[in-house]
């Protein structure tokens, strides 16, 4: 009897210690296995807004058209959000597997960074669902994570996935610039409308320059087209950055002013869907210019400069590149800038300096400068074509204050000359009357081409 009784107590005593161990084992403190860092809730995909507070400010909204991101205290002032950064902040919060309790214990939040001091809290608004609020901390976590808690308790979990760098972000860290989010290459025809002008169409072949003017374009008489234009004008398109997100008042305002006149550009691209941006018909002096895209019922600020990169009329497509010679073919080049004349002239050992015949002593010839300035000549362009006749002497192109003779194999010699200051030059600019050899017309360059003709010997000089 006594035996069963023992046998019945010490049965009893394992199952209590059993049951204890158990019981431990259930505690979160103990293992860290019973408390779980409770996100399923949360789903990316039904995310509207993000409220960022503590040691970073940001809020970040998505409308039909994208993010935009602002400074809470300044939200009129939006801008056009990083959607792949965006999405992949948030995935990264999701993927809560692995995360780990740490501690209940309030006055340790300091150490994990997540007290109101350090921590970093979210909050996040859902569609049809309850917003989240989150405190993220500090980075360094035993599971490689970060350190995060429910801003409704103290409770501090090791989340699985590094997140400071990808959530401690300023606002403009945050931002996309670009307005028109397409790849140049993939633009294969532009098409644009400005003002009563007509329409002008490049289309482009695939190629480096492989750009041209639309079949049956009207163009003035002596035109050239530039394809190498129309190829930078296809990047800028692509590069346009926003400056600001316009709202409320000062966005229907301008809305309103873009509906009533308006110039475009569009593009088109080889997936055959179509690109059109509306520019404000502002004053050059305004800045930023409002702009939007077609679909987008958003209205956006450029700055003028990029404005102007992309609002172009036939007139902007002109080459005006003043030299036409093929590098390889030339033998000869010579300078004359004022009373000084430098020649250079190619044999069989190659480049040689043939005037001055008596350079200074401490002058060392160097023939790489001629291929170089070879390359600056062919590349010069004039800054625009005179529209109004003048004549010659009034130019001092009769006299040229520089002048340039390229001579290539078999006798054909192309010139440039570079003349007397141009009157009135808009916006303050220095420029000179040039005529160059690919024909008549009488062009304005800027200044610095004369000051570097100028330079005469020390323009072949070694370094």
């Amino acid at each position: 009897m006594k035996k069963a009784m023992f046998l019945i107590v010490g049965a009893a005593a394992v199952l209590l210690v059993f049951m204890f161990v158990a019981g431990e084992q259930g505690q979160p403190e103990a293992s860290g296995g019973g408390r779980q860092l409770d996100l399923s809730g949360f789903d990316p995909a039904r995310v509207s807004a993000l409220e960022l507070s503590g040691v970073r400010r940001a809020t970040l909204q998505r409308d039909g058209s994208g993010w935009t991101v602002a400074d809470p205290g300044a939200p009129e002032s939006r801008f056009m959000a990083d959607e792949a950064m965006v999405k992949e902040a948030l995935e990264s919060l999701a993927r809560v597997s692995g995360a780990k309790f740490v501690t209940g214990e309030a006055d340790r939040l300091a150490a994990f960074w997540l007290d109101n001091a350090q921590g970093l809290k979210v909050r996040i608004l859902q569609e049809g669902r309850p917003p989240l609020e989150l405190v993220l901390g500090k980075d360094g976590a035993s599971n490689g994570g970060t350190y995060v808690r429910m801003a409704a308790n103290t409770e501090v979990f090791e989340h699985p996935v590094l997140l400071g760098w990808r959530w401690r972000r300023r606002v403009m860290d945050w931002s996309d610039p670009r307005l028109v989010r397409v790849a140049p290459e993939d633009i294969t025809q532009l098409v644009f409308r400005v003002g009563d002008d007509a329409p002008v169409t490049v289309t482009s072949t695939g190629t480096p320059g492989g750009w041209r003017l639309a079949d049956g374009t009207q163009v003035p008489e002596g035109f050239r087209f530039s394809a190498r234009v129309a190829e930078q004008v296809a990047r800028d398109f692509a590069g346009v950055e926003v400056q600001e997100v316009l709202a409320g008042e000062a966005a229907a305002e301008a809305a309103r002013v873009l509906a009533t006149a308006h110039d475009t550009v569009e593009a088109r691209l080889k997936d055959g869907k179509t690109v059109v941006l509306r520019l404000g018909r502002a004053p050059e002096s305004q800045d930023p210019v409002f702009v939007q895209l077609e679909g987008d019922a958003r209205v956006y600020g450029v700055s003028t400069a990029a404005a102007l990169q992309v609002r172009k009329r036939l007139v902007d497509f002109r080459d005006l590149r003043l030299l036409d010679f093929a590098r390889e073919k030339v033998n000869r080049l010579r300078i004359q800038a004022g009373e000084t004349t430098v020649v250079v002239a190619k044999d069989a050992q190659g480049w040689a300096l043939r005037e001055p015949q008596t350079p200074p002593e401490s002058f060392r010839f160097d023939a790489s400068q001629v291929e170089a300035q070879l390359v600056w000549l062919q590349q010069l362009e004039a800054a625009r074509l005179l529209d109004a006749p003048v004549e010659d002497a009034q130019a001092g192109l009769s006299s040229p204050v520089a002048w340039v003779e390229v001579s290539e194999e078999g006798g054909g010699v192309q010139t440039l000359r570079l003349g007397n200051a141009v009157p009135d030059v808009p916006g303050g600019f220095k420029e000179v009357y040039a005529r160059g050899a690919r024909d008549g017309f009488t062009y304005a360059v800027e200044d610095r081409a004369r000051a570097w003709l100028a330079r005469g010997l020390v323009l072949f000089s070694a370094p």
